[in-house]
């Protein structure tokens, strides 16, 4: 258990000391969704974690304002691209709702860790899973919930 190597997702507050971790199995997907704080139309961007780094992996949206803004051409609403970000990167929490992660199934609102403004880093790590588990038992200690960690 504290051998076995396994791949989370840290969403990290850098603004506020609030942090959440997420596991993630090898390759698995996980998007972000938000309103495009320009044109205020909906935007869903899936990543894949490949070899320790983040990629983008496609960008979804209706709007031919936003697709302009991004660079794409064509008129259709899916964008595959195949863009490697590196082990983490930084997003802002917008000003208005509905901006999160999807991971499998479930829904995570920035708004669970970060105030409006604030700077949320997304870092892929590889830890051992016992102390994924060790930070998972303190954080529902602290905190009452299974996410957060400090």
């Amino acid at each position: 258990m504290f051998l076995k190597k396994i791949v989370i997702l840290r969403l990290e507050n850098m603004d506020h000391p609030r942090a959440m971790a997420i596991r993630l199995h090898p390759s698995e997907k996980f998007s972000i969704f938000y309103i495009h704080s320009i044109y205020l139309e909906p935007v869903i961007e899936e990543f894949e974690v490949e070899q320790g780094a983040i990629v983008l992996k496609w960008v979804r949206t209706k709007s031919s304002a936003v697709m302009e803004y991004y660079g794409f051409e064509d008129g259709g609403e899916f964008h595959p691209l195949n863009r490697r970000l590196g082990a983490l990167f930084i997003i802002r929490r917008g000003m208005g709702e509905g901006q999160g992660l999807i991971v499998r199934d479930e829904k995570i609102y920035l708004s669970e860790i970060g105030e409006k403004g604030d700077r949320i880093r997304l870092r892929v790590e590889s830890v051992t899973l016992g102390k994924y588990l060790l930070d998972q038992f303190r954080s529902r200690e602290i905190h009452g919930r299974g996410k957060e960690t400090r």
